[in-house]
């Protein structure tokens, strides 16, 4: 399979990725390229902007969420289309305390992608030569096909930059001007998603632009085509090569074809105040007969009809606590769909809303669901973040005691229980324990762990079964 692609990576986090990758994405569907969006990593929030720059979903690509299934995600997505891929903070930047599993680098290398290097050059001359080189020089396994200099101050410093990397024999495809008009909006957990107007009007049309006036477009083309074919790169790697199918034990992304001989119809919190959910799971969960039935807690009088169970995602409760607190009737379809015994599953701002409160940054507190026996509260500082492995405490319809799942976690919250409840995970990060974490009682499974279900595919298929034997199908 032939799908041209290349990775933007950084020197380090800041250097402007997100802002260059959804410009050169807009630039080339401005060109009518088929453009398909990726983000390494776990993030929720830069995929969306990928998403308003192509019209079209972006994909995450993380290794220790979906796992050895994550070159067949990425041929699943990609399809025809060009993929356009963004890095995580640094090149070489992966989990702590590996050599870097799950970086920028690693991903590339797995997907036999070349990689364009942004540099931020607003403080540099000729050193960016001995910067370019270690990059290109430290991992001979990676492919540094170009560099992007951003935040250049003046033609004086271009052209210095430009004489200094000439014999590193490393091609400069664009330069690009400091320009402070074009930062992304930003709050506590990063960039504000474009689904909360995190974009003004007019946004993308003048990126596009900016990237179609200051970067070689033909050239990037060009080393996108250059990328090898998939079955090219197993027939030289054989088994065991990274993309070898078989070498990972199958894809759910193949063989996961829709089996069942009904329907599920899964209830799918969507709005301004959750909306951190990855497509590649959304699609795996149609593929397995999953009906998916989006509605808004904020805006919708009461949950829909006919469910036969709820997922409530993550996302910005917190910036939303009153009118959450004020849809009464919404709370009340809520609270009869737990009671009637059907499934509801929550991460980390869905968890929040099922408490009793969450009280945000001001001190203010709001009453929420009810359903689960704790307060969150909003903090100054982060109370969680990373990756984690997760160990189901208990059976439930997800799956069964001792089964264990790769997720992570990233929140200013914490959470206060009015007495000893049944905990949902045992959290480890390597191989300590980190602590109990999140509820599981009867048909409610909630906690801060984000999972992405296409790394996990039994457990929708668990869930799906377990809904059959509930109804007696």
């Amino acid at each position: 399979m032939k799908i041209p692609r290349i990775v933007l990576a950084g020197t380090h986090s800041g250097v402007g990725k997100t802002t260059l990758a959804t410009g050169l994405m807009a630039a080339l569907k401005q060109r009518r390229r088929p453009i398909q969006g990726f983000k390494v990593g776990p993030d929720y929030i830069d995929p969306s902007y990928h998403a308003a720059a192509t019209g079209r979903p972006s994909r995450n690509l993380d290794r220790w969420l979906l796992g050895d299934h994550l070159p067949s995600a990425f041929v699943q997505s990609s399809g025809e289309r060009w993929a356009v891929i963004e890095g995580v903070m640094g090149l070489f930047d992966g989990m702590s305390g590996t050599a870097g599993f799950g970086s920028t680098a690693d991903v590339s290398k797995l997907l036999n992608a070349p990689i364009l290097l942004i540099v931020d050059a607003s403080s540099m001359s000729r050193s960016v030569a001995a910067l370019v080189h270690g990059f290109k020089t430290y991992d001979p396994g990676v492919s540094l096909q170009g560099v992007i200099l951003n935040r250049v101050k003046s033609p004086a410093q271009e052209k210095i930059l430009r004489e200094a990397l000439l014999e590193l024999q490393v091609p400069v495809l664009g330069v690009l001007p400091k320009e402070t008009s074009l930062h992304l909006p930003e709050r506590h957990l990063g960039l504000i998603p474009v689904g909360e107007g995190g974009l003004l009007a007019g946004f993308i049309d003048t990126l596009s632009k900016l990237i179609t006036d200051h970067i070689d477009l033909d050239q990037v083309e060009r080393i996108m085509h250059s990328a090898p074919d998939f079955s090219d790169s197993m027939m030289a790697g054989g088994a065991g090569s990274p993309l070898d199918a078989k070498a990972h034990g199958g894809s759910p992304f193949s063989a996961a074809q829709s089996h069942h001989g009904d329907k599920f119809r899964l209830g799918l919190a969507w709005d301004e105040a959750f909306l951190f959910y990855y497509q590649d799971a959304l699609d795996l969960a149609e593929r397995l007969n999953y009906t998916l039935v989006p509605f808004s807690p904020l805006h919708d009088p009461s949950l829909p009809e006919n469910l036969d169970g709820v997922f409530l995602g993550g996302g910005f409760p917190e910036l939303h606590l009153k009118e959450l607190s004020e849809n009464t009737s919404f709370l009340n379809s809520l609270r009869a769909f737990a009671a009637s015994g059907k499934p509801l599953y929550a991460e980390c701002g869905g968890y929040m809303y099922l408490g009793k409160s969450i009280t945000n940054f001001a001190g203010e507190e709001y009453p929420m669901a009810g359903l689960i026996p704790m307060k969150a509260e909003m903090t100054k500082r982060l109370q969680g973040i990373g990756y984690r492995r997760g160990v189901f405490q208990k059976d439930n319809f997800l799956g069964s005691r001792g089964t264990a799942v790769q997720g992570h976690e990233f929140h200013y919250s914490k959470v206060t229980y009015e007495a000893e409840i049944p905990a949902a995970y045992e959290l480890f990060k390597g191989e300590q324990a980190v602590r109990r974490e999140g509820y599981a009682q009867d048909n409610l499974f909630a906690s801060y762990l984000h999972l992405n279900f296409a790394g996990h595919p039994e457990l929708l298929e668990h869930w799906f079964n377990s809904a059959g034997q509930r109804r007696g199908t």
